[in-house]
């Protein structure tokens, strides 16, 4: 019997009240949760994506842009007691960093689809994924499985289709659109 379906196996408490129990077999009722749209980290780490490809350098600054990509980074690692990235970087090694980071300080918050797709970088990040599958067996012991599950790829998934009665209702007005690439 498969006791968890996560891919991973694990279960996630991010952005959750740290009192909240999710192993009690009791319901959780009249608490409040928080459903955080936009954080402090996610601002930073916009901004810094955003002043590295203005200004073309991680350590650059304007007078409209005080505060460089570097810096903007390091605040978020800062409150997370980590070092910050080292200031020898080239901007190829630091734009690396950059996306590592982001996928860690935003993950499971829904970023990563938009993230790549942005980048246009899919075919280095929508590799195979491992997946766990947890069972249960009849002796009370759990066996854990390894699969490899292969991910599609297709530049034409960088853009949505536009609906086709979206499409016909703007032909109806005389107006052509053209569908996008590969749809």
């Amino acid at each position: 019997m498969v006791i968890c379906g996560t891919p991973t196996g694990y279960y996630l408490k991010k952005l959750l009240h740290g009192d909240v129990d999710l192993t009690s077999k009791t319901k959780l009722q009249g608490d409040y949760h928080t459903w955080v749209t936009y954080r402090l980290g996610e601002f930073y780490l916009n901004y810094a994506e955003a002043v590295f490809k203005y200004l073309g350098s991680a350590t650059a600054t304007s007078a409209d842009l005080p505060m460089s990509a570097d810096a903007a980074v390091d605040k978020i690692r800062k409150r997370a007691g980590m070092p910050d990235f080292p200031t020898s970087l080239s901007n190829d090694e630091w734009w690396s960093k950059y996306q590592n980071e982001r996928m860690v300080e935003l993950a499971f918050e829904g970023h990563r689809f938009w993230d790549v797709r942005r980048w246009k970088e899919a075919d280095k990040f929508f590799k195979n994924i491992q997946e766990m599958k947890i069972t249960k067996n009849d002796d009370g012991s759990f066996t854990y499985t390894r699969e490899t599950v292969q991910r599609q790829w297709d530049d034409k998934m960088y853009l949505f289709p536009i609906p086709n009665d979206v499409m016909l209702k703007h032909e109806k007005y005389g107006q052509k659109w053209e569908q996008n690439p590969g749809w």
